[in-house]
């Protein structure tokens, strides 16, 4: 009886490692899309660093200061490109079948 419980136990084992290792095999090749999925990202945050040697080794130090006079521009900058809302005074209308009542 001992014996059966041992063989169950090897063969259930068998099977979950073969099920996995099918799992595993079944995985499909990424797409060209996925293969380069955030090389935009890495390029834009690349093309954006002043100090391109900081990507690699970034310092541990805090920020302490800035030029006044940029920080300035850029809020400045920011405040005139808000999105200014376009007027929606247009009525949309939806029309369903060929509009009689029935």
């Amino acid at each position: 009886m001992n014996t059966m419980k041992n063989v169950s136990a090897v063969l259930a084992l068998a099977l979950a490692a073969t099920l996995l290792g099918a799992c595993a095999a079944l995985e499909p090749e990424p797409t060209l899309t996925e293969s380069h999925f955030g090389d935009s990202v890495r390029q834009m945050i690349e093309a954006q660093t002043y100090d391109p040697s900081t990507l690699s080794s970034p310092s541990t130090q805090p920020v302490e200061g800035g030029d006044g006079q940029r920080i300035e521009n850029v809020l400045e900058a920011y405040r005139q490109d808000v999105a200014k809302p376009a007027t929606a005074d247009d009525d949309i209308v939806i029309n369903l079948g060929d509009g009689q009542r029935r």
